[in-house]
């Protein structure tokens, strides 16, 4: 993982398309969240109570989070596409798997809120689970890119939080 604060600018993340990205590598996951010239609002429900959840559909984990009172948001993830993800160590009692929350001005590529967490011991085992399950499976980028689009066609974010499998809740 990349060190990342407040303020900072990240040449990639310039024009970078409005949307939410999830990423697991060895050090831990990353969600970030891109948004065009976020709001006051929009920064401040970073502060605020944060859920995430997982749904596996069609050998695809849609990961949802539920950032402070913003709407659910949705990003596909295959374990395929982790460039930096060689092991998945399972964890004991009272571990989990850390998460780096950033909000970034998509138009600018300034990080406008950061926040870290520790997911439940649970949530953490019932993802690599998943994980695993799908590492098994053979990929093809097209497949991968048409079944996003197929899940996208049939079921809204909403729904897609109805199916999840397991949850982790952060109340601020």
């Amino acid at each position: 993982m990349y060190a990342f604060w407040k303020g900072q600018i990240i040449d990639n993340f310039i024009n970078y398309p409005e949307g939410v990205r999830f990423d697991i590598d060895d050090s831990g996951a990353i969600l970030l969240v891109f948004f065009n010239n976020p709001t006051e609002y929009e920064i401040e429900q970073f502060k605020y109570n944060f859920e995430i959840r997982f749904t596996h559909l069609y050998n695809v984990i849609m990961i949802t989070t539920k950032i402070g009172n913003l709407n659910w948001m949705n990003a596909p993830y295959t374990p395929h596409l982790s460039k930096n993800l060689t092991t998945l160590q399972m964890p004991k009692e009272n571990q989990g798997l850390g998460l780096k929350l950033i909000l970034v001005n998509s138009l600018t590529g300034e990080i406008k809120n950061i926040r870290y967490f520790g997911l439940s011991t649970n949530f953490t085992k019932q993802l690599f689970k998943t994980i695993i399950n799908c590492k098994s499976e053979n990929f093809d980028i097209k497949e991968y890119d048409n079944t996003i689009n197929k899940i996208y066609s049939k079921y809204s974010t909403n729904e897609i939080v109805k199916m999840s499998s397991s949850y982790c809740k952060f109340n601020q």
